[in-house]
């Protein structure tokens, strides 16, 4: 059992308050002291401190019954900020947000794949549009990057190599790191989509959800009894790769899989395509949901990308397959946050680390 010493105790005691402040703006050091159960000389101790760091700050007073009215106590959301991002082969979408998590600025930027290079720079050229937004004087906490590859891992599989080869020898959390000098994640993208959706989505409401995301590339990602399943090479809901049947088998193994080929296809990615393709396309996909439903039994199926867009009859055609198939049957619903759940998620990882690394400000 690890022993806290005054510092350590001090640094969770200003943590505690920090959080309460920002769940209750506005509130009052006697309201604090009150519902963390310290005495009024230990907050008001730590609060001085906080004040001092401009991670808090005073505003106004707060009417009350008796004659004193205590100062407002405000959360300096704007002290930090992070930027979530999300590059795909086709386009790089980011945000840059306050630490409530309040997205101010998107940058959306249409990616060329000419080389390696080329494509960092268009990072870049993503990334300095969204710092300039940040409040002068605040400092940039975190960058967390979505990616259509298998990280966490020496063999990435990363979509990005089958347009650019020499994709393959570049690090992208150390280019980050060493050019903007702040803490940087990468992570899959659909893995983020997820997060996004368990934060301010369909997936709020449910600790087993199943996500799809279909687009640029076709991916699941799953939390089963509240855990993010990862897999022993991180690379659970690769449904891409699903083999229909042993007819499409090829001799080698491909990137990308079959099935992502085929259903990411530029023609079948058109606003509008004939019906007798739409069907064909929901078909597939409703037999893989109806699959991987059967083994990870999902209270909810949330469909993201570009398939926020099915409308009505579609879901209806898909739990339609799911009825006459699964003993127990999810819901299916469209993804509220669309192709933004990444951006969001990554704002979500993002956030968390940011608060970490507030104990810097008082030490």
């Amino acid at each position: 059992m690890k022993v806290l010493n005054p510092t350590d105790i001090g640094d969770q005691n200003k943590l505690s308050i920090l959080q309460i402040i920002k769940e209750n703006d506005g509130i009052s050091r006697q309201e604090i002291s009150k519902r963390l159960k310290l005495s009024a000389p230990a907050v008001s101790k730590n609060i001085a401190a906080l004040l001092e760091t401009g991670i808090i700050w005073e505003a106004g007073i707060d009417a009350t019954s008796l004659g004193r009215k205590p100062i407002q106590l405000k959360y300096n959301a704007s002290i930090m900020y992070v930027i979530g991002i999300e590059m795909m082969p086709k386009e790089i979408r980011g945000g840059i947000a306050d630490l409530y998590g309040n997205i101010i600025a998107h940058e959306n930027k249409p990616l060329s794949l000419d080389s390696a290079q080329s494509v960092l720079e268009q990072l870049d050229e993503v990334l300095d549009k969204l710092i300039e937004k940040k409040k002068e004087g605040s400092r940039l906490a975190e960058i967390v990057i979505g990616v259509p590859a298998l990280t966490g891992q020496e063999d990435l599989n990363d979509l990005f190599i089958t347009y650019i080869p020499e994709w393959k020898d570049v690090d992208l959390k150390r280019y980050v790191e060493e050019k903007y000098r702040v803490k940087t994640e990468v992570m899959n993208d659909v893995e983020l989509a997820l997060l996004g959706e368990c934060a301010e989505g369909e997936g709020q409401v449910s600790d087993n959800l199943l996500f799809i995301k279909y687009g640029e590339g076709f991916a699941a990602r799953a939390i089963i009894d509240g855990n993010l399943l990862k897999g022993y090479n991180m690379a659970a809901g690769e449904i891409g790769y699903y083999l229909e049947d042993i007819s499409k088998l090829t001799e080698d193994f491909v990137v990308p899989g079959r099935m992502e080929k085929e259903l990411c296809r530029e023609d079948v990615q058109k606003e509008i395509i004939s019906e007798k393709m739409l069907t064909e396309v929901i078909d597939r996909i409703a037999v893989i949901i109806t699959n991987t439903v059967l083994v990870l039994n999902p209270e909810i199926v949330i469909l993201g990308g570009i398939a926020s867009r099915f409308n009505s009859d579609t879901i209806q055609r898909i739990e339609s397959v799911l009825r006459r198939t699964c003993p127990f049957v999810p819901r299916v619903a469209v993804s509220k946050l669309g192709i933004d759940a990444p951006v969001i998620g990554g704002v979500k990882v993002a956030l968390e680390g940011a608060e970490k690394q507030l104990v810097t400000y008082w030490k």
